[in-house]
């Protein structure tokens, strides 16, 4: 099995973040990834499809490291949650997490406190970090 690098890593996690494929060659770590235009318009639909193409022609010699759980996305907020000392600011993604639409209403109000919000978005990419780390350890 092939090991990515920490930079390779960090392109797997924003990837599944954003919602896309990614595929990782099992031999030499070759990483596909692919944005599916169903999903986003912006995506280009003959990349989309040369890669599924690619890897459809072997199966077996990929991984494919599938999106996060919506729950286990979930967790990660609740955790991040946790760990915020601003009582304000626990108050209002506690109740975010409980409305519906959690993300759309997380994110906004984690917009409300722009300190709090790279603090978020480092610990939201070393979570999805762990995760591509423990989907490539699992095959």
């Amino acid at each position: 099995m092939a090991q990515l690098s920490d930079n390779e890593i960090n392109e797997a996690a924003t990837a599944i973040r954003r919602g896309m494929e990614v595929y990782v060659h099992r031999e030499h770590g070759r990483m596909l990834i692919a944005d599916d235009p169903e999903r986003n318009v912006r995506a280009d639909p003959e990349i989309f499809e040369a890669i599924i193409q690619d890897v459809s022609t072997d199966p077996d010699a990929y991984v494919h490291i599938e999106r996060m759980p919506a729950a286990d996305a979930i967790q990660v907020m609740k955790d991040f949650t946790d760990r915020v000392r601003n009582q304000e600011l626990w108050q209002a993604l506690t109740y975010a997490l409980k409305r519906p639409r959690p993300f759309q209403t997380f994110k906004g109000e984690l917009n409300k406190f722009p300190k709090n919000y790279q603090k978020w978005r480092d610990y939201r990419q070393v979570r999805y970090r762990e995760y591509v780390t423990k989907a490539m350890a699992a095959e």
